[in-house]
Order: structure tokens, then C-alpha cells, then sequence
């Protein structure tokens, strides 16, 4: 017998469509960046990010670990999700080359990133405009090579959960 079984296949959770996939790279949430360390390891944080055509761009620093790690390694793994309490999951894995934009032109994009993040005002703080304007001094592109979505909210398990009400709400 080849292929899945049928149960497997019918519980297969649901995809996001292009136009989902579209709005939620466009939403102010945190993106999970993972490298991945000299000895095989996985180094992952939380990011602040921005999507422009194809690409997703982070700003980081030439100081940090994760800069070094996509400098000997120029491939990351960025999860953007949507998650709530019970079956309440959606998101995006994008997975794909790196490339390390610096100069003007990083300063540009992660002014760009900010924004997204902080009012303008923000960045006229002293203690706010040092910490991103002086160390994100890098863009980290993320090509979107390979992406898998799920949507859980729509799933059947999704659907009765919150139906009925059967979930434990998330602390915080």
C-alpha cells in the first residue's frame, strides 16, 4: 500500500491560502529567527521583521551570535504564528538563503522595521535611538525559499474545541 491512510490524510490540518499568508506577514507579530551553531545546535530568538515581496528582513547586529552563525552559515528558519488558547494556531516555517545586507542600505530596511514596531517618537528617545539605530547595523534577508503554513483554527479538532469551550487559556 502506498500513500497515507485515509484517517491520516482527513486529519490533516488545514493550510493558510496565499491571501492569509499575505495578511499575516503583513501583521506586527514576532517572528522566531533559528540559525544553526557550529556544532549543529539551534540558536533561536525572538525578532522583530518585515516582509518586502519575497523576502523577510531582520535587524540585527554584526556583535550577535546569530549574525556570526549566518556568516558561516547563510540559512535560517523564520516561524511567524498566531497563538491562542486550545487549537488557536496559525502560521507560516519559512525556510532559506541569507543574505547580510550592511552599509546605508541596512539602515534604511531596519529604519523600515522599526517603525513597524515603534512610533517615530520612539526613535527621537535617546536610550531608544541608540539601542536600534546604533546596534542593528545589519539586515538579515530571508529568502523564502520553501514555506509551510498550517491553520488550525479550521481544523475539525479546532472547531470543537472552541465550540465547546474545552480549552485551558494561555497564562500571560
Amino acid at each position: 500500500m502506498t500513500g497515507h491512510s485515509p484517517d491520516i490524510v482527513e486529519n490533516k490540518p488545514p493550510v493558510l491560502s496565499s491571501s492569509e499568508i499575505d495578511k499575516l506577514l503583513s501583521m506586527t507579530l514576532i517572528a522566531n529567527l533559528a540559525t544553526t551553531d557550529d556544532d549543529g545546535g539551534i540558536h533561536l530568538l525572538p525578532m522583530w521583521f518585515l516582509r518586502i515581496g519575497s523576502n523577510i528582513y531582520i535587524p540585527t547586529s554584526h556583535h550577535t551570535h546569530k549574525y556570526r552563525n549566518l556568516l558561516a552559515r547563510p540559512r535560517a528558519s523564520v516561524m511567524i504564528d498566531i497563538s491562542k488558547a486550545g487549537l488557536n494556531l496559525k502560521g507560516v516555517l519559512i525556510r532559506g538563503r541569507v543574505d547580510l545586507i550592511n552599509g546605508d542600505e541596512a539602515r534604511k530596511i531596519n529604519h523600515s522595521i522599526h517603525l513597524k514596531y515603534v512610533t517615530p517618537d520612539a526613535l527621537n528617545n535617546p536610550d531608544v535611538a541608540s539601542y536600534l539605530s546604533k546596534g542593528d547595523n545589519v539586515t538579515v534577508n530571508v529568502h523564502m525559499d520553501h514555506l509551510i503554513s498550517w491553520n488550525l483554527v479550521d481544523s475539525k479538532a479546532g472547531r470543537a474545541l472552541d465550540v465547546g469551550g474545552w480549552f485551558r487559556p494561555h497564562d500571560g
